[in-house]
């Protein structure tokens, strides 16, 4: 048994306009990953999302 999927979001992003990017959106991502605060960025999420995740397993009942 095999699982198939169709994916329409690069379409769909396609036809409101915003990909592909313009081309000051595309160099400003490039350097954003280049310089490496993309990876900065995800780091501080993570830790705030660790930082949730014991706040709800201190406080069960906390976010439901």
């Amino acid at each position: 048994m095999g699982h198939e999927a169709v994916r329409y979001d690069i379409t769909m992003l396609g036809q409101l306009g915003v990909f592909p990017p313009a081309p000051p959106t595309a160099l400003h991502m490039i350097a954003w990953r280049m310089t490496g605060r993309a990876a900065c960025a995800a780091a501080d999420v993570t830790a705030q999302a660790a930082d949730a995740a014991a706040l709800l397993q201190d406080n069960p009942g906390r976010g439901r």
